[in-house]
């Protein structure tokens, strides 16, 4: 599987993830927010050019504490740090099981990694069970108080 960024040649209509909002997502608005540098969309694809599955990111800014907790010593003198979001990633359902899921989130961190401004974390928002355990596997924790995000450092 080839990892690249999203163009127009990129087959997005029989994609299927299951979860109604990303497939619509990457069918009518990725490409819109790729082209405006809202988001970075990249898909992932078999050598026959069938899309297995994407991912998109975002720039974003965490508060220390939202990340260490209240009750932690705060450990830098900045009280914000850079960092990206995981807005979607997300595998055809006819090619789960198959590791393009992990495929693509450690294609995510090292691009993040060799980026030049080399966030601190990457945060993803869990929209399910799976989607949870998936990313508790990757090394993500969920924020103290927002079950629902997760984070990892990058650092």
């Amino acid at each position: 599987m080839k990892i690249e960024q999203l163009a127009p040649a990129h087959d997005r209509g029989t994609f299927r993830c299951g979860i109604p909002s990303f497939d619509k997502y990457f069918r009518a608005q990725a490409g819109r927010d790729a082209a405006k540098s809202l988001a970075a969309v990249f898909v992932g694809e078999l050598a026959s050019g069938k899309v297995v599955g994407y991912y998109a990111l975002s720039s974003a800014t965490v508060l220390l504490p939202d990340l260490l907790g209240n009750g932690q010593r705060l450990v830098s003198r900045y009280p914000a740090l850079i960092a990206a979001r995981l807005t979607r990633l997300a595998v055809d359902k006819r090619h789960r099981g198959q590791g393009y899921a992990g495929v693509l989130l450690r294609d995510v961190v090292a691009r993040l990694q060799a980026s030049p401004l080399k966030p601190m974390a990457l945060i993803a928002e869990v929209q399910n069970e799976a989607a949870r355990h998936f990313l508790e596997h990757a090394g993500f924790q969920s924020f103290s108080d927002q079950p629902n995000r997760a984070f990892r450092a990058l650092q």
